[in-house]
């Protein structure tokens, strides 16, 4: 309920007899529940012939539901469910309780991985020992996130970094890896990607080997399995069972009780899909000796049979306590209701007292409860607007109060002084604020103002968070309705200029260099403010750019509304995030019908409309469609992305084999970070290798390799080594070629990329060729066409067809070679690209004269007669 009323208290006077105190009206029944759900649940586990973590069939009995209506109370009873969870471990000098306290609604609570790693770093009170779940991290880790150590991402969120930091994660977790590979040298945790990549294999290897954590079903499952959301969702069934383990070793003398408190849990029913929510689900299932506790406005419907299609675990054989008909057995769904006048008159007699004696006289308290009808948030503002006229020197009067809960909101903004009103309806914009933000919000307030205005009890104050004060989300829409009741109540418009000041502030506190957490955090506040306010920044779009560009596509923008206020800028950074999501999926026709137009209102040239026309292009090039995203490219020279836009008509140019234009750009300006400057290196690699000047392109994957090596780039590398193997191959020199293509595979074990893979094989199919095996050279053409089909990717028939073209050539089998020329002139005239292969194979089987007449012509870096002669001349020493 109410926090203490320290404004009330101070300002009696000296000799106040008031005394204002925070008050837990005590709900015999929710409470009685939680501790039989506790006790029930710690005596089945106990009893149980298989344990439910290992027999995942077996229905779930582990979560426990509070939900009703906003300001029900339902926080206010989470909090003191925790509280006495932990203060009777405490009397009975337990330390083998735990507790892990997660609000939905904070900005990236949901996320999956920092969600996992609060629980890791709760259960990390226990004691280091979580061997399955920790060995399963680092092999996660070490792919999804190649070169970002551990600790940078715990240390980005507040709410993180204070759990993980109070258990020392990132050493408990270095010490479980050490413990299977002595010679890591922190891998996960910090040092190189090699260190983290070479901690990976080891643990991958000796798993194939059968000699770590054999006992732990689908261990090796989760380890092998693709480094990805959807492979981290199941990761809470390694702690129940690391949990399980030490329950049946006996490491105590009794099990471990652990309570996970998810509140505001309707948030996750708002957005447009239930992934978030299937994630949260997953956990509760597959961690069935940890009891949760959910509260929220609505029923959870996981015991439905009818929303099988949107969640993994559903129907009342996987919850049957869940079930409505279920109204004896705990834990169960509980509708909190509102409270009875006898307990709504308790809490009013000793929320604010006078020498002991009931402050708020009996015909107040009445009218109170009348008007309140037992909403716990109701009784909350009354109190407050109680004392705050006791702390004017008057005597509050029946008349003074009363009414809706509108009415009693608008009673408290008219309690405040003017300018603490405007803070309060600062803070009723977004979700959370502090000081910066409040005075961003209204920059003509004296600190010392704002300052006593977050005293105010109606505030709730959580330093997990960056922006640790929030006001409670029914009193939010309350104050934004009864203030248009108010004679100095903002309009319209004075909510967008607060609203757009606090949306440039979130920009300017989240800096160029702000960690991925910190970025996607702050980009989800400011969404929420544009689609509601109609307000917009230019740093919103950027930030959607460095997430997309960090590989962070799949969780941007979660949930968001259709904008009510129609910021034309908000509905079309909606749809670049729509589109990447599309096109990284693999539906690049639907993200070209996302994007195509989505900047239709924008004002032409502005930083969203680059961006949507950016991902345009992006798509259409991923459809085969190069020439109309050429066009867009070229458009958005000069602009805020024109560094990439440069690369990617650079790479248009080689395509189409303009060969001098493309390297004159890219040898002009070296990128901006090490990825950029790693894809110029490999596009100047492209053009010397199809110039058949290898040795300058070998210089240039060199460069590139050792390049993403120092900045921990594993993706990058890969592809490096991929396109060295690419070059080598034509030496014919089987063992360099063997070299590079197996540290490549390496590599793309632990950051997949199918696309390099087809290379890989092509390459291995020439250096056969080349080496004089024509039968494995077939084999490994075969092998390229298959892979390419499997993904789709139709550039890597090109590939196989200069193979099976120079064998063809090598063979003296001209005839073949020139049927295989055709097709392979017809596929990348479709395709439009890589023509330049046509001459070249001309060249082994006609004269170079010949090759080099070939429309449509190819401008060779050092002319046709040069570069033609170089390829022919591999033909014939052979």
């Amino acid at each position: 309920m109410t926090r203490v009323n320290l404004r009330a208290a101070f300002m009696s006077g000296m000799a106040s007899t008031v005394t204002a105190q925070r008050v837990f009206t005590n709900r015999t029944d929710e409470v009685a529940a939680f501790t039989r759900s506790l006790d029930g649940l710690q005596t089945a586990l106990d009893e149980a012939e298989v344990s439910p973590v290992v027999d995942r069939m077996q229905g779930r009995r582990n979560v426990l539901v509070y939900y009703g209506v906003g300001g029900i109370g339902k926080t206010t009873l989470s909090q003191e469910l925790e509280r006495r969870f932990l203060a009777d471990a405490q009397a009975e000098r337990r330390d083998d309780v735990v507790s892990v306290r997660i609000d939905l609604s904070e900005d990236g609570a949901t996320d999956i991985e920092g969600l996992l790693l609060r629980l890791r770093a709760g259960l990390g009170t226990l004691g280091s020992r979580w061997q399955a779940f920790d060995l399963a991290l680092a092999s996660y880790w070490a792919r999804a996130h190649p070169g970002e150590p551990l600790q940078e991402f715990l240390d980005a969120s507040p709410a993180v970094r204070r759990v993980s930091r109070s258990v020392g994660l990132s050493e408990q977790i270095a010490e479980n890896v050490k413990e299977v590979i002595p010679s890591d040298l922190g891998g996960v945790v910090g040092l190189t990607h090699h260190a983290a990549l070479a901690a990976y294999r080891a643990i991958r290897n000796r798993v194939r080997e059968g000699r770590l954590l054999s006992d732990c079903d689908l261990f090796a499952e989760l380890v092998e399995a693709d480094a990805d959301y959807e492979t981290l969702s199941f990761f809470p069934y390694l702690l129940a069972w690391d949990l399980e383990r030490q329950a049946r070793q006996g490491r105590r003398n009794r099990r471990a009780r652990v309570c996970v408190f998810l509140d505001t849990f309707e948030v996750l029913g708002g957005r447009s899909d239930r992934a978030a929510e299937r994630f949260v689900q997953r956990c509760a299932y597959l961690m069935p000796n940890v009891l949760f506790v959910i509260t929220g406005r609505n029923r959870v419907d996981w015991a439905d049979s009818g929303v099988s299609g949107e969640l993994d675990f559903t129907g009342p054989e996987c919850w049957p306590n869940l079930h409505f008909s279920n109204d004896e057995a705990e834990p169960r769904q509980h509708l909190v209701g509102y409270l009875s006048d006898s307990d709504a008159d308790r809490y009013l007699r000793t929320a604010i007292t006078r020498t002991g004696e009931p402050a708020m006289p009996a015909a107040v308290r009445e009218r109170v409860i009348s008007g309140g009808r037992g909403l716990p948030l109701y009784l909350d503002l009354s109190v407050s607007h109680f004392a705050e006229l006791l702390a004017r020197g008057g005597q509050p009067s029946v008349d003074d109060f009363g009414g809706s809960f509108t009415a009693v909101a608008t009673r408290s903004l008219r309690d405040l002084p003017r300018e603490e009103r405007d803070l309060v309806r600062t803070a009723a914009l977004i979700d959370r604020v502090d000081a910066d933000m409040l005075r961003a919000g209204q920059p003509s307030l004296p600190d010392g103002r704002v300052a006593r205005f977050l005293q105010r009890p109606f505030l709730t104050h959580d330093d997990a968070y960056e922006l640790p004060y929030a006001l409670h989300l029914a009193l939010r829409q309350a104050i934004s309705e009864a203030d248009r009741a108010l004679p100095d109540g903002w309009s319209d418009r004075d909510r967008s200029q607060v609203a757009a000041r606090l949306l440039h502030r979130l920009g300017d506190r989240l800096g160029p260099s702000a960690g991925r957490a910190a970025t996607a955090q702050a980009l989800e506040s400011g969404l929420k403010l544009s689609g509601t306010y109609g307000v917009f920044d230019d740093w919103m779009a950027r930030a959607t750019q460095r997430l997309v560009e960090a590989g962070q596509w799949a969780e941007i923008g979660t949930g968001l509304s259709d904008g009510a206020a129609g910021v034309p800028e908000y509905g079309a950074i909606r749809a670049a995030i729509q589109g990447v999501q599309l096109r990284r999926t693999g539906h690049a026709p639907e993200a070209v019908t996302a994007l195509d137009g989505a900047d239709a209102g924008v004002t032409p040239g502005s930083l969203t409309a680059q961006l949507v026309r950016l991902h345009l292009a992006h798509a259409l090039r991923n459809q085969g469609d190069y020439s109309r995203a050429a066009e867009i490219y070229q458009d958005l020279l000069g602009g805020e992305f024109a560094a990439a836009v440069r690369y990617w008509l650079c790479d248009y140019d080689y395509l189409n084999g303009r060969f001098a234009t493309a390297l004159a750009a890219l040898q002009g300006e070296p990128g901006r970070n090490a990825a950029e400057e790693g894809e110029r290196l490999r596009l100047i690699g492209h053009i010397w290798r199809v110039n058949a000047r290898f040795g300058e392109a070998t210089e240039a994957y060199t460069e590139a390799i050792s390049l993403a090596r120092g900045e921990g780039l594993a993706a990058a590398e890969a592809k490096a080594l991929a396109n060295l193997t690419q070059t080598a191959c034509w030496s014919g020199d089987l063992a360099t070629v063997s070299e590079a293509a197996g540290q490549a595979r390496e590599l793309l074990d632990v950051v997949p990329n199918p696309v390099e893979l087809v290379k890989i094989r092509s390459a291995e199919a020439v250096a056969s060729a080349m080496a004089g095996a024509p039968v494995a050279a077939r084999e490994a053409v075969g092998d390229t066409r298959r892979l390419a089909d499997g993904i789709g990717y139709r550039g890597g028939h090109n590939l196989a067809d200069v193979a099976e073209a120079l064998l063809g050539a090598l063979a003296g089998d001209h005839d073949s070679a020139r049927r295989i020329r055709s097709e392979l002139d017809e596929r990348t005239r479709t395709s439009g690209g890589n023509t330049y292969w046509v001459p070249v194979v001309t060249c082994w089987i006609d004269c170079v004269n010949t090759a080099a007449e070939i429309r449509p012509a190819v401008d060779w870096v050092d002319g046709p007669t040069a570069s033609l002669e170089r390829w022919a001349e591999l033909v014939a020493h052979r």
